[in-house]
């Protein structure tokens, strides 16, 4: 027979995943800024790792045996009130990543139009008479 985690210690487990998850949305976020993008790739694994775990504890606490003391031990409940703003803190974190991301895009396709257009410029040619083609 499987041993059984109590919830304890599933919460202190789900607890350490967000932090380690919150940690690297950080890291990337600074991958991001500091123009280290062959970086991202392996922080986005360790965190597709990471969120993965996250699932698997929601999971194994969502089908415990002993899931109705979280509602009703008020250390419990305390704990899953703290792991809840750990994940509001991470899901904003992970929105102002997305942004980051979008407007450094949006640098890029700014850059490459003004360098096209530049392009242009530099390759206009003209006829025998002086007038550009």
């Amino acid at each position: 027979m499987t041993k059984v985690a109590s919830v304890n210690q599933l919460l202190d487990d789900m607890a350490e995943s967000l932090d380690r998850l919150a940690l690297l949305q950080q890291r990337e976020l600074n991958a991001i800024v500091d123009r280290e993008h062959a970086d991202i790739p392996a922080i986005t694994s360790e965190k597709e790792k990471a969120l993965a775990e996250v699932t698997r504890l929601d999971t194994l606490l969502s089908e415990h045996p002993d899931k109705d003391t979280l509602k009703e031990d008020p250390q419990l409940d305390t704990a899953v009130e703290s792991i809840k703003q750990t994940l509001a803190n991470i899901q904003h974190q992970n929105q102002v990543n997305e942004r980051v991301v979008q407007s450094t895009l949006n640098s890029i396709d700014q850059l490459k139009q003004s360098i096209l257009q530049s392009a242009r410029k530099d390759s206009l040619t003209y006829n025998s008479k002086g007038k550009i083609r």
